[in-house]
């Protein structure tokens, strides 16, 4: 018989939260986590108000608060005044900005307090597939093989487990950078996030407080550019060049200092195609990865925990559960993906195409922003037809 019912391999957000849901309404759980102590990374920090309803949902949210999140009703999209997220969202909710590592201590300790059994600096290395999935796994030396009813994969973008099991990754390729660095000495509101494109460069700027004096800086730029922003080095550079796609930022920005890593990744989607299959179902960024300029991985992530969690429960037969979480999947992700699609088309793409189709579309926006679709911040649940793409894109 299998150990556990539940084991998700990494403790990050996604694995700790599943794993807190799971065991608070009796399940077995085991998390296992390969890092001793979560480290800084440049990693999304900012939960849109349709992710902080699935927070809610969860039961998560008492723990994020407990963990220095902040509460952040304003967007400012250098289009006129602020954004009010509390009342324009159909969530009436604000959007939530932390710290990723914080966080991740917050919900691993959160998943052990439920019942979790938690080991850290264990790593997953293998994973079986079938009616008993197991999971080998090594620490302090040895190897062990664990069953359990369901293995939840909760291990990152460059998921391990993923490879291990089989399934086959889809990808869009962008051609853009997305670079990111933890900056202090930023003298700015802490209940405002700035989101600013600028379509003339191919670039957007975006700054995320995170409480205590910190603001989390992105910057997404072409991949044409003749620069790759990586390194302590470069925070001039990187500063300089935030400031040029969004000169808003140049007096929070004028006396900023690094406070953590500067790095650039990939800004590409990748995906499964129904992340389930033989005991195993992945969430988070093992299922599907979003361009990070838009911001919808953390919210994707809780909704992966919250559809998994609800068909678990509402159903004793685990695969079929699993079939139909995956099914889900396929459907918000698929919607996030295309909404997504259609900004970067509008708002950065440096084609002759993109070019025309602004010149139609930035003058209508300009005089209604309502023409641009609420998904990024009300969820992809909205609807997603034709209609709403040509009223986008100035066609209609």
């Amino acid at each position: 018989m299998p150990r556990f019912d539940i084991i998700a391999v990494g403790g990050g957000l996604g694995g700790s939260a599943i794993a807190k849901v799971m065991a608070e309404r009796g399940a077995k759980v085991l998390v296992l986590e390969q890092e001793l102590q979560f480290r800084d990374r440049v990693r999304g920090e900012f939960l849109a108000p349709w992710g902080v309803a699935e927070a809610r949902e969860l039961g998560l949210l008492e723990t994020f608060r407990a963990a220095g999140a902040c509460e952040v009703p304003w967007v400012d999209f250098g289009m006129g005044a602020p954004r009010d997220l509390v009342a324009t969202t159909q969530q009436r909710l604000p959007a939530l900005t932390y710290s990723h590592p914080e966080i991740q201590e917050a919900l691993i300790d959160a998943a052990h307090k439920a019942g979790a059994e938690v080991r850290r600096s264990v790593a997953a290395q293998k994973i079986q597939l079938g009616a008993h999935p197991a999971v080998e796994c090594k620490g302090n030396g040895s190897v062990e093989r664990i069953t359990a009813r369901l293995i939840v994969a909760a291990d990152g973008r460059n998921s391990a487990a993923r490879k291990w099991t089989g399934f086959k990754s889809q990808r869009d390729e962008h051609p853009f950078f997305f670079a990111g660095v933890l900056l202090s000495d930023v003298p700015a509101r802490e209940d405002l996030s700035w989101m600013i494109f600028n379509p003339n460069f191919g670039t957007a700027a975006l700054a995320i407080p995170q409480g205590r004096g910190r603001f989390r800086s992105y910057l997404a730029y072409p991949t044409s550019s003749e620069y790759r922003i990586q390194g302590k080095e470069k925070l001039a550079l990187y500063l300089a060049e935030s400031v040029k796609a969004a000169p808003v930022l140049a007096g929070l920005y004028a006396k900023a200092n690094d406070c953590g890593p500067l790095a650039s990744f990939d800004a590409n989607d990748s995906w499964i195609e129904h992340p389930y299959r033989d005991g195993v179902a992945l969430i988070g960024d093992a299922a599907a990865t979003s361009d990070p300029t838009f911001g919808q991985g953390m919210s994707l992530t809780l909704r992966d925990v919250r559809v998994l969690r609800d068909q678990l429960f509402g159903d004793g037969d685990w695969d079929r559960a699993g079939h139909r979480y995956a099914q889900q999947h396929d459907t918000y992700f698929a919607n996030c993906h295309n909404v997504c699609g259609w900004f970067r088309h509008i708002f950065q793409e440096q084609t002759p195409a993109a070019a025309v189709q602004r010149q139609k579309a930035m003058p209508l926006i300009a005089q209604d922003p309502t023409r641009i679709p609420d998904h990024l911040y009300s969820g992809p649940d909205l609807p997603i037809d034709e209609t709403v793409r040509l009223r986008f894109f100035g066609e209609c």
